[in-house]
């Protein structure tokens, strides 16, 4: 047997985002010559971001409700909820402007606590807090995780039948106020508004309600045809989460849309629906991002949600021709976040609403998984076995295309497809 062919990777470079919580170091991808490659545009690309005094802007100025300075009279005890670590949000700086806000009332440190809100997601530590918050405020203020099994308060049924557990923490407080970021979500259409309340801080119970029974996810069911990407408007399980965040009397969201550089491109903050609903076409505009079609390879860039790397999937499904291949790049140090309701916990053993099937992929012959921290119980759920195949070099993922598509290729490179909306799916 011969030695294997060498060949020259310096055709195309092309550098795209990558370890957002663990130091922002861009990753070089080299393509060979006889390559077409192209780098999808991102919509907030080349636009200025926010500066701090806008940021304090808009959250002094929000809409549908009474300034948080008014909010705060009278409400001594403060829940500010922010999202976990599988949203980019840097809380830190929403949260300084509301701190001031606060103390400037008279509440003291020791009477504000910060509830990260995790849903079904597990838990989180210190090091955790401290990405979002900063250490700062992780020195100064109590900061708890959300259990969604134990210290839950009852809040009644929703009109679609969903039995409202709470955060019993976040119940305690006299005002609450929620912190997150709009991104494209599989179910809810939009993440951000009242999913911070559920499955944010709610109950176990609560959660697998609106997501089986309401929504329609998991083994055995068809979900409602309201649900989906990009559908806000009449969204049965949005509606159902934003009748429990009312139910739970969350006072004031604030929720952003950010860029590649994770800084925001918009701030909205205020009543919980106003407030997403003017985020979520703002991520529409932001987050619009070329979709080529029938590329023999697609590149889909997870950097927003590393250790939820499958959504990529269905950006990258837009562009791949059938007999084409998907490369994901799962650069996810930590692996893949915990999920008590969909996740797999055994080799036949799964959270509530596992579903057990392996299935195929939805569009493309093949999916290559690149990144050096590998997660066998990751990757034995993607796609079928013999349609996926986790490569940890650059080098050697390379090799194994060009065996499919030679030296020429048309190839789509997605800056980060679990933030970039394809304009196809929006209408160009």
């Amino acid at each position: 047997m011969g030695e294997p062919e060498v060949f020259d990777l310096r055709g195309r470079e092309v550098s795209v985002p990558s370890l957002a919580w663990f130091g922002n170091v861009p990753l070089k991808l080299e393509f060979p010559e006889g390559w077409e490659v192209r780098r999808c545009k991102v919509g907030c690309e080349g636009h200025r971001a926010m500066e701090e005094q806008e940021i304090r802007a808009a959250i002094e100025n929000p809409v549908g409700s009474k300034p948080l300075s008014r909010m705060v009279e009278g409400r001594p005890e403060v829940a500010i909820i922010i999202d976990d670590m599988t949203r980019p949000t840097r809380s830190s700086q929403y949260v300084k402007p509301i701190l001031e806000i606060l103390h400037r009332a008279g509440v003291p440190k020791d009477n504000i606590r910060f509830i990260m809100a995790g849903g079904s997601h597990g838990t989180f530590g210190r090091l955790d807090f401290a990405k979002k918050l900063g250490e700062d405020i992780v020195a100064e203020y109590q900061c708890y995780n959300h259990n969604p099994y134990e210290y839950l308060e009852y809040l009644g049924e929703t009109s679609r039948g969903t039995p409202v557990y709470v955060n019993a923490e976040v119940m305690s407080c006299d005002l609450k106020i929620g912190i997150g970021t709009v991104l494209f979500h599989r179910l809810m259409g939009f993440t951000g508004g009242g999913k911070i309340i559920l499955p944010g801080v709610s109950g176990i119970d609560t959660i697998a309600h609106n997501h089986g029974d309401v929504g329609g996810f998991g083994p055995g069911l068809t979900p409602h045809p309201s649900t989906g990407y990009l559908k806000n408007e009449g969204n049965i399980m949005r509606l159902d989460a934003e009748e429990a965040a009312r139910m739970a009397g969350l006072d004031f969201k604030v929720d952003t849309v950010l860029n590649l550089d994770l800084e925001p491109m918009s701030v909205y903050s205020g009543d919980l629906v106003e407030a997403h609903r003017m985020a979520s076409r703002d991520a529409l505009r932001w987050h619009r991002t070329e979709a080529p079609g029938e590329m023999d390879i697609v590149v889909a860039n997870t950097y927003m949600r590393a250790n939820e790397a499958q959504l990529a999937l269905w950006p990258a499904y837009q562009s791949v021709k059938e007999e084409g291949s998907i490369v994901l790049i799962a650069n996810a140090p930590d692996g893949e976040i915990p999920h008590w309701i969909f996740g797999q916990h055994g080799k036949r053993r799964g959270a509530r609403l596992w579903n057990p099937e392996r299935k195929p992929l939805l569009k493309g012959k093949r999916l290559i998984i690149y990144s050096p921290y590998k997660e066998r119980s990751y990757d034995m759920r993607l796609g079928l076995s013999e349609q996926t195949v986790w490569i940890r070099e650059w080098r050697e993922v390379v090799e194994l295309l060009r065996t499919y598509h030679g030296g020429r290729a048309r190839v789509a490179v997605l800056p980060d497809a679990t933030m970039g909306i394809p304009e196809t799916a929006i209408g160009v």
